[in-house]
């Protein structure tokens, strides 16, 4: 069997802020079509390896290839349009409708003419179930409706490589389910994507690997049924336990 493309790599990264040491060397790999979940505490530098592959935070130290071209200062706008980012507040402009909201880059950054970009965000707005709030503004949609918004806004641009920074957090629990099921649906789909989120239902579902990190450092990955039934460090057991009873207590409330 012919082994995907690898579409990103990141090696020996490391970010500190003055004495405080975020990233610690860390190395992942993902290739086409895969999703592979980052979980562990906060504050572990989970957010800031998904900042600095995008590069909104400059990496001290370590390399970042988008497929083969590797991401520096010089290039970095260009890089920057194949590479998704979803953030847990949204990010969306609150003077914009949802349809402006999607189709500005397009139109903006890209150039595109205004009737194809009109065309490929209302097609990004249907993927994501929004067709019917196409003329609402932020202020008019729920939680879970702004974040597809923010979804269908970074599919616009056709990116190698979706990030999600615990898309869900910022979610009342009764929202989560309707993000989860567009993020599922990219995921069988083919999209690459790269997760940082505590819905371990999610990561059960698609994740192709599951990646623990703590104090900065990757301490445990693998394939999910592995890391749920018999992770090889005590540490990644105690957290999915305690992840598994909060899990189970926010569902019996």
């Amino acid at each position: 069997m012919n082994r995907k493309n690898t579409v990103l790599r990141v090696e020996n990264l490391r970010k500190s802020y003055g004495r405080n040491v975020v990233l610690k060397d860390v190395s992942l790999e993902i290739c086409e079509g895969e999703t592979k979940v980052i979980i562990g505490p906060s504050g572990t530098g989970k957010s800031t390896l998904l900042s600095c592959i995008n590069r909104l935070t400059e990496p001290d130290s370590g390399k970042i290839w988008l497929e083969n071209a590797e991401i520096t200062q010089k290039n970095v706008v260009s890089m920057r349009q194949k590479i998704g980012f979803v953030f847990q507040d949204f990010n969306l402009f609150n003077h914009l409708n949802a349809l402006d909201n999607v189709r500005i880059a397009l139109l903006k950054v890209q150039k595109v003419p205004r009737e194809v970009a009109t065309r490929i965000a209302l097609e990004e707005l249907d993927r994501v179930g929004l067709s019917d709030k196409a003329e609402l503004y932020p202020s008019q949609l729920s939680g879970g409706q702004k974040q597809r918004v923010a979804i269908a806004r970074a599919l616009a641009m056709k990116p190698k490589l979706m990030l999600f920074d615990e898309p869900t957090s910022a979610l009342d629990p009764e929202l989560i389910g309707e993000v989860l099921g567009v993020m599922i649906d990219l995921a069988k789909n083919g999209m690459t994507m790269l997760v940082v989120t505590h819905e371990m239902g999610f990561a059960r579902a698609v994740a192709d690997e599951i990646i623990f990190m703590e104090k900065g450092v990757v301490v445990e990955k693998g394939p999910p049924q592995k890391l749920f039934s018999s992770p090889e460090k005590e540490r990644t057991r105690q957290f999915l336990n305690k992840l598994t009873e909060l899990y189970g207590e926010e569902k019996k409330q």
